[in-house]
């Protein structure tokens, strides 16, 4: 801490001109305390409202839950009008150059049909932002739908519809939103077999994904650090275990049919396992609507209505590796 000067404020010199300067400081802030006093007297609710404000921002974002990180990279399945895609870019819960988005139908005029009213404009926004979209994709067959071979490598394709803005980066986490056949099986056990049978091969196909994606990453920044692993802490090296395994995401309602799926157990037969579960909070993806499978019309109730929840799922780690690896905050965890 400075010494304080000593001595008249009418002294010549240098201690005198100091000595002046600082009862000017001391006057301006004498004067900044009375006025900011004189307002809190005149308008006593001014500082309670921000205080109440603050409040309810922490209160907003206490219970608000995204099963991805922004810095994260993210694959959708399935997608129907693109609300949900363009909702989380809007929201700012993913960044635009680490999604890609795929949709089950042959192209944007079939899906105009289906959706006339929310298609274009969702289409154009995502389109805008060069976020590579991928029609005629069957997570079924995922690694065929993407047509990946010796000569047309995922990079080659992803790089060619994001303008290259992908690069070399890893998948870090796939997700399907409401998984439906879109057959409309009235038999309730042969629905729920083929759905069960929908979603089991849609695990099996996203780790063979996974792997063939994220393996090369890994070995060719091995290859680039002589063998030594730096980028363990990066964000694209994140939520991904040895074998370049990212976390598969689903959103399923509650209740029957979908209790009979279970998606547990499925999960399981893939080497899965449940990391973390919670409420699908609607009103965290707004402009997001979820739609039938053929036609822009709400389900028989308007899903805001209808309970769901996210499941992250990711590769089942045997004790041996765990001992290996730094233990991960909330696994098996399952929170409301």
């Amino acid at each position: 801490m400075a010494r304080k000067l000593k001595g008249k404020i009418g002294s010549k010199g240098l201690k005198g001109a100091l000595l002046r300067h600082q009862a000017k400081i001391k006057l301006v802030k004498n004067i900044e305390s009375k006025q900011k006093h004189e307002l809190r007297k005149k308008n006593p609710n001014a500082n309670n409202k921000k205080v109440k404000r603050n409040q309810e921002l922490q209160k907003l974002n206490q219970g608000k839950f995204i099963p991805f990180e922004k810095d994260e990279t993210l694959m959708l399945c399935g997608e129907g009008d693109f609300s949900f895609a363009r909702s989380i870019v809007e929201q700012g819960y993913i960044e635009s150059n680490n999604l890609i988005i795929t949709s089950y139908d042959n192209s944007v005029n079939e899906l105009k049909l289906k959706y006339p009213h929310t298609l274009e404009e969702n289409y154009q926004f995502l389109k805008d932002l060069n976020i590579p979209i991928f029609f005629q994709i069957d997570v079924t067959k995922l690694v065929k739908s993407f047509k990946i071979s010796k000569n047309n490598s995922w990079f080659k394709t992803i790089n060619r519809l994001s303008d290259h803005r992908w690069g070399n980066k890893p998948l870090q986490n796939i997700v399907f939103n409401f998984p439906h056949n879109g057959k409309g099986i009235k038999d309730q056990e042969r629905n729920i077999r083929e759905h069960q049978e929908l979603i089991f091969t849609f695990f099996q196909n996203s780790l063979q994904l996974f792997n063939l994606i994220n393996t090369k990453v890994q070995n060719d920044t091995l290859r680039y650090t002589q063998g030594y692993d730096l980028n363990e802490n990066t964000p694209q090296a994140k939520k991904l275990t040895a074998e370049g395994y990212g976390n598969i995401i689903l959103s399923i309602f509650d209740g029957e049919p979908y209790d009979s799926w279970q998606i547990k157990l499925l999960a399981k037969k893939n080497g899965l396992t449940l990391s973390r579960s919670s409420k699908f909070q609607w009103e965290n993806f707004p402009g997001y609507h979820h739609r039938r499978t053929n036609s822009e019309q709400d389900t028989t109730k308007p899903a805001k209505e209808r309970d769901a929840r996210f499941y992250i799922f990711s590769k089942y780690i045997s004790n041996s590796s765990k001992r290996n690896r730094k233990s991960k905050k909330g696994f098996d965890s399952d929170s409301d």
